[in-house]
């Protein structure tokens, strides 16, 4: 059987040149997601009080910049430059907790934010989510409501008797509902989409683009301006990977420096995926590496592999050693910036086995 093959590559002048020295570190923004805020909410969706006002005071003392999402989206797609150190705070799914736990810090900061909601559960009462009042009254100090779907469903999956262009069309006339419902509301018209469980396929990321929206997912990674606008990279922020000692590498660190990327379908099929993990090549700035060593880790595995195909050229090829279990998983690559105590950091999502009808 062939290997399962993702190229990362993009169609480079001169044979991938090398990024002169003041591009190694592009204009860029950390985003945070954060679902509840709470100490009795699963901790695989939760950070504490506590460490949510421990990771408030850390951007504060360090010099980070909170900025709202739209103005940074808006300044990544243009080419202009942001500020160095800025971090972006988005919330998915809109849990009262949003409003009781952390509102109350944010507003006393000043600092902007984004709630993505799904308008039905909002107007349904579905589950313990915040109410269009709420969103109100946190829209009016600065935040931005922006779209999570029309309800939490898998955007990537197919409904029985679906095909891909039915499923296309049902998509697009659900976000646009949910977008109405935002806007009814007196909410504003961010034109942002965050994809629930950070799950996406490229017929999802094709409605998107259509409706000239950006959308953002759940792998980690810092986004610059060569981001993929249909899948922005942001950092769960729950559980363990919540924890203050790694906060600081993940909110100071870069975009991997590559050429323009690709957008990749991160869906595979259960019966090759059981047979081997998939390969990811990346074109890489060795420019800007020097000497860095790449470090590759994958979800439930640790460390993995990695080889360059040529080091010169800035190929290399990651891949783990044991097939990927069923449901979502991760590569997560970094490599320290030269000369700094920062990392430039990549992560691509894999799903298995979770496209398909239902």
């Amino acid at each position: 059987m062939k290997p399962l093959v993702v190229f990362l590559v993009a169609i480079v002048l001169s044979c991938c040149q090398v990024l002169a020295a003041d591009n190694c570190t592009p204009s860029h923004a950390v985003i945070l997601i954060y679902h509840h805020v709470s100490e009795t909410t699963p901790a695989s969706t939760s950070v504490t009080p506590d460490i949510f006002r421990q990771h408030l005071e850390f951007l504060d003392h360090h010099g980070f910049r909170v900025m709202a999402l739209p103005e940074v989206v808006e300044t990544l797609k243009s080419g202009d430059d942001l500020p160095d150190s800025v971090v972006v705070l988005t919330f998915d799914d809109g849990y009262e907790s949003v409003y009781t736990e952390a509102f109350p810090q944010l507003k006393k900061r000043g600092w902007p934010f984004t709630v993505f909601v799904c308008p039905e559960s909002i107007s349904r009462s579905r589950g313990p989510v915040v109410t269009w009042d709420q969103l109100r009254e946190m829209s009016a100090a600065g935040a931005t409501v922006a779209n999570h779907g029309l309800r939490h469903e898998f955007m990537n999956r197919r409904r029985a008797g679906e095909d891909p262009k039915t499923h296309r069309l049902r998509l697009e006339l659900e976000l646009k509902f949910a977008q109405e419902l935002i806007i009814d509301n007196h909410l504003g018209h961010s034109e942002l989409l965050a994809y629930p469980y950070g799950e996406y396929s490229p017929d999802v990321q094709s409605v998107v683009e259509m409706l000239g929206w950006t959308a953002l997912g759940q792998q980690s990674g810092a986004a610059g301006a060569n981001s993929d606008f249909t899948c922005l990279p942001r950092f769960p922020m729950a559980g363990q990977f919540a924890a203050l000692d790694s906060f600081g590498d993940k909110v100071s660190c870069l975009p991997l420096p590559t050429n323009i990327m690709m957008t990749m379908d991160p869906n595979l099929e259960p019966e090759s995926a059981a047979t081997e993990a998939p390969t990811l090549t990346l074109v890489l700035e060795t420019g800007c590496l020097g000497s860095s060593v790449v470090n590759a880790f994958a979800s439930g595995q640790g460390p993995i592999p990695c080889q360059w195909l040529d080091r010169e050229s800035g190929f290399l090829q990651i891949q783990a050693p044991n097939p990927l279990p069923m449901g979502r998983n991760r590569y997560n690559v970094t490599a320290s910036v030269p000369g700094t105590n920062r990392w430039y950091w990549f992560s691509q999502v894999w799903i298995v086995g979770q496209e398909h009808q239902h």
